[in-house]
């Protein structure tokens, strides 16, 4: 019987390490702005202005995965109604009679978007002072868009309570392609001292980049024979820019095999009875466009012990509070070499774990 386990590494946001959590920190960021609180003066004059919905949008498009999401909400500002009794009420959270499309000006393709839960899509929204259900995102599948590398997209969002579509114009991230470790290298020697320079080649228009890995151990008891396999998370890199040029450039980054030996140390711990195998290294490494960048930039120019009060903001829609942008994913699995087993068994944060 065989299992599988995911275990994540804690190492997610130290930091500003930006790139590797880009999207856990859009989805906190974006909807701590979806209420706009309004403090109150003794000043006789008017702080708000009459009822307005602001849009908040944000997506990330990427030909790698399956389906394409987007979310659409909205903000507004109140002066009689608490932020929080607002977050609780999902008339105030999404756009009645709401159309999203994606146009790509390239190809000459104009694609519209389904409205679905993101719930039972597998994207749940996470605990906090916004409504939980429903939670709605807009979908495409992948495989019904045309769509290359470097594609001019547009999106457009109409919704009854806006006067002007939303709109936003981005060209989607190009293709990338490790050229080490490269198609024929599928295994690797993870010695503790040593290290890999790690390279893949893509088009200027790929302004960032984010390097971890998914570590696979096999853990065996041998009372039982029953198997369970884990799957661990080691962040590499975050926020890495990609070079500059035209046309084609390439990247480098040296990966160091401690960090391996680190995590599992951290990760696993002895156990009696239990014998493990290294199966191999997952290296994942996501690419994106420069709005990232910019939204990043944005967001952290007014932080520090000199910044002001001001809450940073930053937007490529034609109106509201959002980003739009594009990604891609490569994923390149190495095993490890024979020797790599004599160096988990001799080193000293890996000697007890073990291995066979």
């Amino acid at each position: 019987m065989l299992n599988l386990v995911k275990i994540s590494s804690p190492n997610c946001s130290h930091g500003h390490k930006v790139y590797l959590c880009f999207m856990k920190y859009l989805k906190f960021g974006l909807c701590s702005a979806m209420i706009l609180t309004v403090l109150s003066c003794d000043e006789d004059f008017q702080l708000t202005e009459p009822y307005k919905p602001i849009p908040v949008i944000y997506g990330f498009l990427d030909r790698t995965d399956t389906a394409q999401y987007l979310r659409v909400e909205k903000a507004f500002v109140s002066e009689d109604l608490a932020a929080i009794n607002i977050a609780q009420n999902p008339d105030s959270l999404y756009y009645q009679n709401t159309f999203v499309k994606l146009i790509n000006k390239t190809k000459n393709k104009e694609y519209t978007l389904s409205r679905v839960d993101g719930t039972t899509e597998g994207y749940p929204r996470e605990d906090g002072p916004f409504a939980k259900a429903p939670n709605y995102l807009y979908k495409i599948k992948t495989n019904a868009m045309q769509w290359s590398g470097g594609d001019v997209w547009q999106l457009e969002v109409i919704a009854d309570e806006l006067q002007q579509p939303v709109t936003a114009t981005i060209e989607s991230v190009s293709d990338m392609k490790f050229t080490f470790p490269d198609d024929n290298t599928k295994q690797l020697k993870y010695f503790y001292i040593n290290n890999h320079d790690f390279q893949w080649k893509h088009q200027t228009n790929t302004k960032v980049f984010n390097l971890k890995a998914f570590v696979f151990v096999e853990e065996v008891d041998i009372a039982t024979g029953t198997s369970v396999v884990k799957k661990i998370e080691m962040p590499i890199t975050s926020a890495l820019p990609g070079k500059d040029g035209s046309g084609e450039v390439f990247t480098n980054l040296k990966v160091y095999n401690s960090g391996l030996y680190n995590l599992l140390h951290d990760q696993l711990s002895p156990a009696t009875g239990i014998e493990r195998y290294l199966l191999k290294i997952d290296y994942q490494l996501i690419g994106g466009g420069p709005e990232i960048v910019e939204y990043f930039e944005v967001l952290n120019a007014n932080t520090g012990i000199t910044a002001s009060q001001e809450i940073p903001r930053y937007t490529n829609l034609s109106q509201g509070f959002g980003i739009f942008s594009s990604k891609h994913k490569l994923v390149r699995s190495i095993s490890p070499q024979p020797p790599t087993l004599d160096s988990l068994q001799a080193h000293p944060l890996t000697k007890d774990l073990n291995f066979k």
